[in-house]
Parts: C-alpha cells; structure tokens; sequence
C-alpha cells in the first residue's frame, strides 16, 4: 500500500468513526461497528489502529492542528462527535448563562443540572477519561483545558461577574467564584464515577446535588 493510499485510508477510517460516534455515542461505538462503516475488514481497521480510543485521540490531534481558535476550539470538537441528545444538553446548560441577571439561584440550578447531566453522561465520561490519560503524554490535556473546561468557566465567570454588578452577588474575583460553583456542583460524585464505580447518574439525585451545591454557594457569595 502506498503512502497515499494508506492516508486516503486513514481518514476514510476518521471521517467514519465521527459518524459512528455521532450516531452512537463514543461509549457505545466499537470497533466492529466503525469497521462495517468504513466497508473494510476489521484487520485493515486494525492496521491503521489499534483501538477505538486511538481513533478518538487521532481526530483530536488532528482538529487541534488547526491553528484559528475559532474554526476547532475544543468544547465544538466534542460537540462534533457526541450525540444529538448529548450535544443539546451542553448547549442548554451554557444558554441558561445568557439573557438578563434576574434570579441568581434559579439560573445557577438550571446551568447545574444541565452540565452535571451532560458530563456525567457515559460517553462524556468514556472522553473525559481518556483525555486525562493521555494528557501525560501529549499537548491534549492542555488543548482540552484552554478550549474546554477554561472557556466553560469563563461564561459562567461572566455570568457572575454581571450578577455581582448588578448586587445580587458579593463583589469579588469572578473567575475564582466560578471555580467554587464547579467544584460544588462536582462535589458529591466526581471520583465515584471518575473512577467507574458507580452507574449512570439518576435525574432525582443530580437535582438534589445542584440545589445543594447553588445553596452552599449562596450562602458563600449572596449578598447580604
């Protein structure tokens, strides 16, 4: 096989598996499945990579070339290959951020159970623990974190930072508060399902965790 034709297969092999993991969500694509897609044999599939995490690590590498922000910036590359129901879940939890400053609380409960609903869905999950793995051994890590969870807490850092303008928010350091709300939100359940204890994560409990967690912060941050 010449060095053309095995590119031309490479990414016949990529642009297959983003379908595959569109469709299906990455937790639930395989090889097997990525392979039919392709219309090769799984052997061809295999000389090209080893596993599907491979697959996934080779199209974040090379969206991440891409050198305009704009045009491949992280959080949009999950959103690229997750599910329409996945993607939709991360877009209404950011979409809660907009529009004017009115009931603190309620606006911090909505973004809450929205986005511990989205990256505690098993295939954001399967993704999460994979770019952690290999951020010890390539620019992933810091790629996912400048264009993803960093961008994520810079809206809700503005959305704070607008409510404490506005004195339904003790006046402080915007960018640190947003810390403090993730790591709330968080609390509760990070390492058990981090670390794959745990099954999916019922609506009833995250509802409880992020009322919880909006409470703590209020009481930390309301203005009295």
């Amino acid at each position: 096989m010449t060095s053309k034709t095995r590119s031309k297969k490479r990414q016949a092999i990529l642009d297959a598996a983003v379908q595959v993991f569109r469709e299906m969500g990455f937790h639930n694509a395989s090889m097997n499945i990525i392979a039919a897609r392709v219309g090769g044999s799984k052997t061809t599939l295999y000389n090209h990579f080893p596993s599907k995490e491979a697959i996934f690590l080779e199209i974040v590498r090379d969206i991440t070339q891409v050198q305009n922000p704009d045009v491949a910036p992280m959080i949009d590359l999950r959103i690229t290959i997750l599910t329409d129901a996945t993607r939709n879940r991360i877009e209404t939890a950011l979409s809660a951020l907009q529009g004017p400053v009115v009931n603190v609380p309620e606006t911090l409960r909505c973004f809450g159970e929205n986005f511990i609903s989205f990256i505690y869905m098993p295939e954001v999950l399967a993704i999460r623990r994979l770019l952690f793995a290999e951020s010890r051994q390539s620019e992933i890590g810091r790629l996912y974190y400048e264009n993803g969870p960093k961008r994520a807490r810079q809206r809700v850092a503005d959305y704070l930072e607008k409510a404490m303008a506005a004195g339904y928010l003790k006046k402080t350091d915007a960018w640190v508060a947003a810390a403090h709300i993730r790591s709330l939100l968080d609390a509760e359940c990070y390492e058990y399902y981090m670390l794959d204890v745990g099954e999916s994560l019922p609506a009833s409990r995250i509802k409880k965790m992020v009322a919880s967690a909006v409470d703590v912060f209020m009481a930390a941050y309301g203005a009295t």
